[in-house]
């Protein structure tokens, strides 16, 4: 019995120091970066198109960086395009800007006002400032400057400026670190006085 014993711990001792054994280290590989550049000097000089360039059902992590300055332009991110890394270079260098409001002459509401839409699950954004230009003087309204629906959402050292309903976090599991939410909200009076 004591062989036995002794065979089995020599054989186990030998395995495990003599296999290499994958150990997972938590760190996520990008497989593709892709550039966005305003002045024509990256992959694309629009943000939708850099996303609209991801594959459907992509299981693979893309980071689309964009170069400094101020992308004018409405971005939504399709439930079909997960595992995007959206990297700017820091929210005071890096926005995207649309003016969108609630019941505006485009037919938008709470929901499709955003300047930025993000439906898909597994998607980390950083260092971007998200801004819906609308000022709310004429009416008030409701302009988002982000909407997040998807599970897994992470986003750090954002900034989010709209006017009513600035950031929308919707639907799944958000998280957010280090970001500035700015806008405002209305007592039920005022709401009502509409």
């Amino acid at each position: 019995m004591k062989c036995l014993f002794f065979f089995f711990f020599f054989l186990i001792t030998v395995l495990s120091t003599s296999l290499h054994v994958p150990v997972a280290t938590g760190a996520a590989s990008i497989a593709k970066t892709i550039v966005v550049n305003p002045s024509g000097t990256g992959d694309f000089r629009s943000i939708q198109e850099a996303i609209n360039s991801v594959p459907d059902f992509n299981n693979q992590w893309i980071k689309i960086h964009l170069a400094s300055g101020v992308y004018r332009e409405k971005v939504v991110i399709s439930a079909y395009k997960s595992y995007i890394l959206l990297e700017g270079e820091g929210a005071q260098k890096t926005s995207i800007e649309w003016g969108d409001y609630a019941s505006d002459s485009g037919g938008h509401d709470t929901t499709s006002s955003g300047t930025f839409t993000s439906y898909a699950s597994n998607i980390v954004v950083a260092g971007i400032t998200f801004k819906n230009k609308y000022d709310g003087y004429s009416h008030m309204k409701q302009a988002v400057a982000a909407m997040i629906s998807g599970d897994k959402a992470s986003l750090y050292s954002c900034s989010f400026i709209g006017y009513q309903d600035t950031l929308a976090d919707l639907f799944g599991r958000h998280y957010f670190k280090g970001c500035y939410i700015q806008g405002v909200t209305f007592p039920t009076s005022i709401r009502m006085a509409q």
